[in-house]
């Protein structure tokens, strides 16, 4: 992720979330705004997952791919 760069929501929802692996994790659902850092919320169906919004953890926001790379902590999906 571009340091300093904004996204507003509206772009980022929808778009695909996959890990540094390849892993799909499935689509930005929402973005919730907590105070110290945003969360996003991913998932398909009634599965979610809650993902950080960090530096450390989303590696690449790729609007034109419409795809967000992220590097998820240890324990985060199990």
């Amino acid at each position: 992720m571009e340091t300093g760069k904004t996204y507003l929501v509206k772009d980022l929802v929808g778009c695909e979330v996959v890990t540094v692996k390849g892993e799909v994790l499935g689509r930005l659902k929402d973005v919730l705004p907590t105070g110290s850092n945003d969360v996003f919320v991913v998932g398909e169906g009634l599965s979610e997952i809650l993902v950080p919004a960090l530096k450390t953890v989303v590696t690449m926001i790729d609007l034109e791919a419409r795809r967000i790379t992220v590097d998820l902590p240890k324990g985060l999906i199990d």
